[in-house]
C-alpha cells in the first residue's frame, strides 16, 4: 500500500483559532494532615475497611496509594462533595494508584494531577461509582493523559462516573476483561471513552459529549494483550463530539480527528447498537485496520485487521459543517467527499488469508433511512474506487 497520505497535500491545513482556557489557580496550602490521615489508613487497611473521606476541598502534593489488600473501599461525602485537587503535586504523577483486589472507589473527584487521576493496574474486581475526575483549567496539552485508568485488571465496572479534560482518554479501559461502562458521562476529552485491547466490554448508557472522538474501540501492538475482541457498544448517546485534538504529540488518539462519533482501529467483534451518534462533522462512525496509521509494529501475534463488526439499529444525525482539516483522517474525508461529513466509512482494507470475496472482513451494516452516507474508501489503492453501495455489507443474521 503506497503512502495514505500522498494525495492529501493538496489540501491546504486549517488551524482553528482558539483561545487556551486559563491555568488553574495556584494551590492552597496543602492538607498534609488529611493526606496522612488516608494514607496511614490505606497502608493500615485489612480486608472490608471502608475509608472514608469527609466533605472539603483537599490539596494534596503526591499520590495517593493502596497496594495489595483486597476488599478496601475509598469514599467521600459525594461527588461533588468530597474534592481531592492535586494543582501542587511536587512527586508521582497519578492522584490515586491502586493495585488490589476487590476494590471500590466512590462519591469523590480527583482533578489537576499532573499525570492520570486515577489508575488501577493488576487488579481483579474494580469498581468506580460516582467518580469524577477532571482538569479545572479545562483543556490543555500539559493535562493528565487518563481519568479513569483501570488497565491489565479484570471484572471492571465503571457506573455513574464523569470524566473531563483528559488529554488522551476520559474514560480509559485497557487490556482487560469482563468490562462494563455504564451511566456515566466524558466530556472535554480528545477521546470520551476508550476501550483498548480488552475482551469482553460493554459501553452503554453513557453520554459522550464535546469530545475530539466520541467512543473508540481500538487494538494495538506491541503491548502485553493484543487482539482484544467482544465488545458491545449500545444505547449511548454520542453527541457534538467535535472539540480540537490537543493530545500531546506522539499519541496515538492525536490522529483522532475533531467532528468523530466512534472509531473502530484493529476492532474485532464488535456491536454497535442502538446508538444516537449525532452532530459530527467528520464521520459518525468508521471502521479502520491498524495498517491506515502506517506505524510499524514489532509483536508476531498482532492481527492489524478490523472484522466481524456489526452496525445497526443506530440514530445518525450530521453536523451541517465543514469535516475537520486538522488531521489527516478529516482531510481525507475532505478529500474524497468533497467537504461531506460521512455517516459511516470502511476504510475496505482486507485481510487476503480471509478470502477475497464481496465482504470477507465480515462488515455488517445494516441502517434505515436513504440518507445515510456510507462509503468503502479502498484507502489500500488511494481511494481508486470509492464505492458507496452498503448493499453487501447488509447481513442476513442481524
Amino acid at each position: 500500500m503506497r503512502s495514505l497520505f500522498f494525495s492529501l497535500c493538496c489540501i491546504a491545513l486549517f488551524h482553528a483559532c482558539s483561545s487556551s482556557p486559563a491555568a488553574p489557580p495556584p494551590p492552597e496550602e496543602i492538607d498534609e494532615a488529611m493526606y496522612t490521615q488516608i494514607q496511614e489508613q490505606l497502608i493500615m487497611a485489612e480486608p472490608g475497611t471502608v475509608v472514608e473521606i469527609p466533605e472539603g476541598t483537599f490539596e494534596f502534593d503526591r499520590p495517593l496509594s493502596l497496594d495489595g489488600i483486597a476488599g478496601v473501599t475509598l469514599k467521600g461525602a459525594g461527588m461533588n462533595k468530597t474534592i481531592l485537587s492535586f494543582r501542587g503535586q511536587k512527586v508521582g504523577a497519578e492522584g490515586l494508584r491502586i493495585t488490589a483486589d476487590s476494590v471500590l472507589v466512590a462519591d469523590l473527584t480527583v482533578r489537576d494531577t499532573k499525570g492520570d487521576a486515577i489508575k488501577v493496574q493488576d487488579s481483579h474486581s474494580v469498581t468506580f461509582r460516582r467518580v469524577n475526575t477532571t482538569w479545572s483549567g479545562g483543556a490543555r496539552e500539559t493535562n493528565g493523559g487518563y481519568g479513569l485508568y483501570p488497565v491489565a485488571s479484570t471484572n471492571v465496572l465503571i457506573d455513574g462516573c464523569e470524566a473531563s479534560y483528559a488529554s488522551d482518554a476520559g474514560i480509559y479501559v485497557g487490556q482487560c476483561t469482563s468490562v462494563v461502562v455504564r451511566n456515566s458521562y466524558a466530556h472535554g476529552n480528545v477521546a470520551g471513552i476508550e476501550i483498548e485491547n480488552c475482551v469482553n466490554a460493554e459501553v452503554y448508557d453513557n453520554r459522550s459529549e464535546g469530545n475530539t472522538g466520541g467512543i473508540l474501540v481500538f487494538d494495538l501492538p506491541d503491548l502485553e494483550v493484543v487482539n482484544g475482541h467482544s465488545t458491545k457498544v449500545y444505547n449511548n448517546k454520542i453527541i457534538e463530539n467535535n472539540h480540537r485534538n490537543f493530545a500531546p504529540e506522539g499519541n496515538i488518539v492525536g490522529m483522532v480527528p475533531p467532528g468523530t462519533g466512534i472509531i473502530l482501529l484493529a476492532a474485532k467483534d464488535v456491536e454497535i447498537y442502538n446508538n444516537e451518534i449525532i452532530g459530527h462533522k467528520t464521520m459518525g462512525a468508521s471502521v479502520a485496520s491498524y495498517h491506515i496509521t502506517e506505524n510499524p509494529w514489532e509483536s508476531e501475534e498482532y492481527d492489524p485487521y478490523t472484522y466481524d463488526i456489526r452496525i445497526h439499529g443506530n440514530t445518525f444525525e450530521r453536523k451541517s459543517a465543514i469535516p475537520d482539516l486538522t488531521k489527516d483522517f478529516g482531510k481525507m474525508v475532505n478529500l474524497v467527499f468533497l467537504g461531506k461529513p460521512q455517516d459511516v466509512i470502511y476504510d475496505g482494507i482486507v485481510d487476503e488469508k480471509r478470502g477475497t470475496g464481496p465482504n470477507p472482513m465480515n462488515i455488517c451494516i445494516e441502517q434505515d433511512g436513504e440518507d445515510l452516507r456510507f462509503a468503502n474508501i479502498d484507502i489500500a489503492n488511494d481511494f481508486e474506487n470509492v464505492n458507496p453501495d452498503i448493499d453487501v455489507y447488509r447481513c442476513k443474521e442481524m
